[in-house]
């Protein structure tokens, strides 16, 4: 040892100090670093994941740790693929896509978003109806609402008609002379003023069929019907009992009230009201081709509206499909009577996501204003913020039809209450029980009033067996 010359003992000495500082150097920046994150958003292949992933890109630039990846199944398959990976608790997946329809089955697994109502997310500014059906959920042992899924789009059923045919003054004219109503669809107020235009355009050889109506059944028509129905509920406070749009999850297809001594509602479709709603239902089916034979579906209706059809009951959604010379001879109203049909999907976080805080700040940036602007400019899906749709409606670079699209929607939006139900056995029993007796009526192989007393004793056993019996 003392043979090392003090020179030797101040080398070593500075090898020690730098070795300490660069270990120090690297715990610092290993403590103050960001950790990298990755969101994982499950959704339905798409437009709609486009636009997520789009979202997800501009996150990422104000989060630069922060990575969003979108996984995508095909529109039959996620929903299944979402269930069985949150079923086994799965931490797999921190942001989950559902249907309007499904929403309650993946209540056990999404995180309640009640807390965060006024912070993070301003619902004033998100269309209420769109958010009500599949965004809320009716907890039948509290009473109470809950929230559990964001809407991150507008979709409405509406009525989509060739504004060519419907602005011809000569047809106007010819069809008042003959029936005494306007011919302009945004002035019709009942589905009689619906069948008239039927019978006079079909049968001057004006178009090949009537106003195109879904009755596809394995699903269409559960989105049909109630568009139909809902004229009748909203007329009828022994069906609504107060509530325009029914019970949160249990909607028009139910009274707007528990049954005495139950929790929950009673199916309405089988009275007076309902029978006249489906006969209505099956004279619209009668001027389209047999649903036995070329069944009306979301795919082919806008293909048949484009080359046969004076107007459609048509999902907004289904815009984007229209060759552009359609498209631009395509104007909006509200069905008969001035309301709509909500049909948008939602998105939640999941219980089991190890990222909860990110992913509910990535949920709150994907409905923004700045955010939903892009939704429409980019991906042609009308905006579920308020405020992004008056943006657009100011925006000098958009066409006045296609602002005349954005203000119907809007409009139209804000009276989407007219939908089928979303409790838990929806997807699982009423939609089959229910489509597969209208679809007999439709063929004539049963009468009106046995399709909707068969239909509503099967939904009655589904509320039984997943509500308990009533009391009463």
């Amino acid at each position: 040892m003392r043979g090392i010359s003090r020179t030797t003992w101040v080398i070593i000495g500075v090898i020690i100090v730098v070795i300490i500082a660069i270990g120090a150097y690297y715990y610092i920046k290993a403590v103050t670093t960001p950790k990298t994150v990755t969101l994982v958003v499950v959704a339905y292949s798409g437009t709609t994941a486009q636009f997520i992933q789009f979202a997800g890109q501009l996150f990422h630039e104000e989060h630069p740790n922060v990575y969003v990846k979108v996984i995508t199944y095909p529109f039959s398959q996620y929903v299944t693929n979402e269930l069985t990976a949150l079923e086994a608790h799965s931490t797999e997946y921190d942001i989950i896509e559902f249907t309007s329809t499904s929403a309650l089955r993946f209540v056990p697994y999404v995180l309640p978003l009640n807390p965060y109502v006024g912070t993070l997310f301003n619902m004033s500014d998100l269309m209420t109806p769109q958010e009500a059906f599949g965004g809320e959920f009716y907890n039948t042992t509290t009473g109470q609402i809950e929230y559990i899924g964001i809407a991150y789009e507008t979709v409405t059923y509406m009525l989509a008609y060739k504004c060519s045919i419907f602005n011809n003054q000569t047809l106007a004219h010819e069809f008042y002379s003959e029936y005494g109503v306007e011919f302009n669809p945004l002035t019709w107020q009942n589905w009689t003023t619906v069948l008239e235009i039927d019978q006079f355009l079909v049968s001057h050889g004006i178009t090949k069929y009537g106003v195109l109506v879904d009755d596809h059944v394995s699903h269409g028509i559960i989105d049909a019907y109630p568009a139909i129905f809902g004229w009748w509920y909203m007329r009828d406070p022994n069906l609504n009992k107060g509530r325009i749009g029914g019970l949160p999850n249990f909607n028009i297809m139910f009274y707007g009230a528990p049954a005495p001594g139950c929790p929950y509602p009673l199916p309405d479709f089988n009275t007076t009201d309902g029978i006249e709603a489906l006969e209505v239902y099956k004279e619209l089916v009668s001027y389209e081709p047999p649903p036995n034979v070329t069944p009306i579906t979301y795919d082919n209706l806008p293909e048949l509206y484009a080359e046969y059809a004076p107007a459609a009951l048509m999902f907004v959604s289904q815009l984007s499909y229209l060759p552009s010379n359609v498209y631009n001879d395509t104007c909006l109203a509200p069905l008969p009577g001035g309301y709509a049909e909500t049909g948008t999907n939602f998105l939640a976080v999941s219980k089991y996501s190890t990222h909860k805080q990110l992913a509910l700040e990535f949920l709150a940036f994907l409905v923004s204003p700045k955010v939903q602007v892009y939704e429409y400019l980019y991906f042609h899906k009308f905006p579920i913020s308020k405020e992004a749709f008056q943006m657009l409606l100011s925006n000098s670079t958009l066409s006045p039809h296609d602002k005349e699209l954005l203000e119907a929607v809007y409009n139209a939006a804000q009276y989407a209450w007219a939908n089928p139900p979303n409790i838990p056995p929806t997807y699982t029993e009423l939609i089959p029980s229910f489509n597969q007796e209208v679809f007999s009526y439709l063929l004539g192989q049963v009468s009106a009033q046995q399709a909707m007393n068969t239909a509503a004793a099967s939904w009655i056993n589904a509320l039984v067996q997943t509500y308990g019996p009533c009391s009463g």
